[in-house]
């Protein structure tokens, strides 16, 4: 059975998302008023064994690799948009499909 995890990044950290172990199928943009503010990957899982790494951008902290275990898993894309999409309020917050 082919599972998903929902990852995102903002100003202040990047999740690594270019990981043999990972497939990005999606990506989505939140605005709030008109500035992004977050970047959500949908990722396919390949290996259940992989380790996340999330590393500092506007922050100075030491690379954090945690492991996928830990991460909530969705059975199909679809459930991960349903939760994306609830961001996607009105004028002021919107989500915008990259790829």
């Amino acid at each position: 059975m082919t599972e998903y995890i929902l990852v995102s990044s903002t100003e202040r950290y990047k999740t690594v998302t270019d990981n043999p172990d990972l497939e990005t199928v999606a990506e989505y943009e939140y605005l709030f008023f008109g500035k992004k503010k977050t970047t959500f990957s949908i990722c396919k899982i390949k290996n259940p064994g992989t380790r996340i790494v999330i590393q500092g951008v506007a922050e100075v902290f030491p690379d954090n690799s945690i492991p996928l275990k830990v991460f909530p898993k969705f059975d199909s894309t679809e459930a991960i948009e349903k939760e994306i999409y609830e961001l996607d309020m009105d004028e002021e917050s919107k989500i915008v499909k990259v790829h």
